[in-house]
C-alpha cells in the first residue's frame, strides 16, 4: 500500500512542477506568435501605405480629369461636330474610368460609390446635354451647354467624391 502512495505522491508532485511550466511555455509562444503577427501586419501596412496614397491621388487626378470644365476645354477637336464631340467625351470618360478601376481596392466603399455617382452624373449631363444641341452644330456648343448645365447634382457629386478622398487619406495619418 505504501509503494501506491509513494506513486501518488511521486505523480501530483510532478503535475505540480509540470503543469504551471507547461502553462508559462504556451503563454510564452502565444505571447511570441503574437509579437510577430503585429510585427508582419505592420511590415504590410508600410509597403501598402505608398500604394494607398498613389491610389487616392490617381482617383483624385481621375475626378480633376473629368470634371466637365476640365474635360471639354481639354478634349475641344477643332473641326468636330457635336454628335462626334458626344461620342468622343463619353469614350473618354470611360476610358479614364476603367483606366483607374483597380484602385477600388485602395479605398473604402463608400468613397468608391461616391466616385461612380459622380461618374454617372457625368454621363447623364453629357447625354442630356448632347440631346438638346443640334447633333450636327459645332462642338464648342455642345462644350458650352454641357459646362452651362454643369452645376447642381454634378459638381455637388464630384465634390463629394473629392471631399470623400481627401478625408480618407487623413485617417491613414491617425
Amino acid at each position: 500500500m505504501s509503494f501506491i502512495s509513494d506513486n501518488a505522491g511521486c505523480i501530483i508532485s510532478t503535475v505540480i512542477i509540470v503543469v504551471p511550466l507547461l502553462l508559462l511555455v504556451y503563454w510564452f509562444l502565444k505571447k511570441e506568435l503574437e509579437e510577430k503577427r503585429i510585427t508582419n501586419i505592420s511590415g504590410i501596412k508600410k509597403e501598402i501605405l505608398p500604394q494607398k496614397l498613389q491610389a487616392y491621388e490617381r482617383l483624385t487626378l481621375l475626378l480633376e480629369r473629368v470634371a466637365p470644365e476640365s474635360l471639354v476645354l481639354r478634349e475641344q477637336r477643332q473641326g468636330m461636330n457635336s454628335l462626334k464631340f458626344h461620342s468622343h467625351l463619353l469614350r473618354v470618360v470611360r476610358t479614364e474610368f476603367d483606366h483607374n478601376l483597380a484602385m477600388q481596392v485602395y479605398v473604402p466603399d463608400k468613397t468608391w460609390e461616391m466616385i461612380e455617382t459622380a461618374r454617372t452624373e457625368l454621363l447623364k449631363l453629357i447625354n442630356s446635354s448632347a440631346a438638346s444641341v443640334n447633333p450636327e452644330s459645332s462642338s464648342i456648343e455642345l462644350g458650352r451647354t454641357i459646362i452651362e448645365n454643369s452645376t447642381g447634382d454634378v459638381k455637388y457629386h464630384f465634390k463629394k467624391a473629392l471631399d470623400a478622398l481627401k478625408k480618407d487619406v487623413e485617417l491613414l495619418y491617425r
